[in-house]
């Protein structure tokens, strides 16, 4: 079982408030959706939600298997899928997903490995360098990384982009899998055919916060 619960939660830069009194929550099995315009700040808060981001006030809670995860642990917690999250590209994708096990303490076996690359379409290019990749297959390896070691929470901020009808397919194959396995996603988008994912909502702007089931 995994909760989350944000309340209270502001965020300004250089003066100017990005987010104010935001409060949204989370259990197993819900896909909670970050909706708002661009510069409304949904990264923002997705970034303060997986813990790699220190809000300037409010109350963050994640609780797995009744345990709660303290602060700086929750990043993690998170697999997170952005556009601008670097990768690195002189490896190849079966390296990538050893070493991001090894980053969290943890070994993943070659057959492990093999089953999620072939899950996100990647089979045929284990053994090549990730420099060589268009967008849409570093976003595919990307998807990989955040997926490979089943984490409770998974973090999509506007996972789509530059993925084909493939990719779409694929990206929802693996909410309803998290799902599935009662885990938590938030998903940043502004794309209806995500929205229809969304078990509930919250849009946020700068100065306006409306949430719903």
């Amino acid at each position: 079982m995994t909760s989350f619960s944000l309340t209270g939660v502001r965020k300004s830069y250089n003066g100017r408030t990005v987010l104010r009194d935001i409060a949204v929550s989370g259990t197993s099995g819900d896909v909670v959706g970050i909706l708002g315009a661009n510069g409304s700040g949904k990264s923002t808060l997705m970034r303060i939600i997986a813990g790699v981001l220190r809000a300037d006030a409010g109350d963050i809670s994640l609780t797995v298997n009744g345990t709660v995860i303290e602060s700086e642990q929750r990043p993690f917690s998170c697999g997170y899928v952005a556009p601008y999250l670097q990768i690195y590209d002189e490896f190849t994708p079966r390296e990538l997903l050893h070493v991001h096990a090894e980053l969290h303490g943890k070994r993943s076996s070659e057959e492990h490995i093999d089953a999620v690359l072939r899950r996100v379409g990647l089979d045929r290019y284990t053994n090549e360098i990730v420099r060589t990749f268009s967008s849409g297959m570093r976003q595919r390896v990307s998807i990989a990384l955040a997926v490979s070691l089943i984490p409770p929470v998974l973090m999509l901020d506007e996972p789509s982009t530059t993925l084909d009808t493939n990719g779409r397919a694929i990206l929802i194959q693996e909410i309803v899998a998290h799902q599935q396995r009662g885990g938590i996603v938030f998903l940043a988008t502004n794309d209806e055919r995500e929205r229809e994912l969304c078990t509930n909502s919250i849009t946020v702007s700068p100065s306006v916060l409306q949430q719903s089931a």
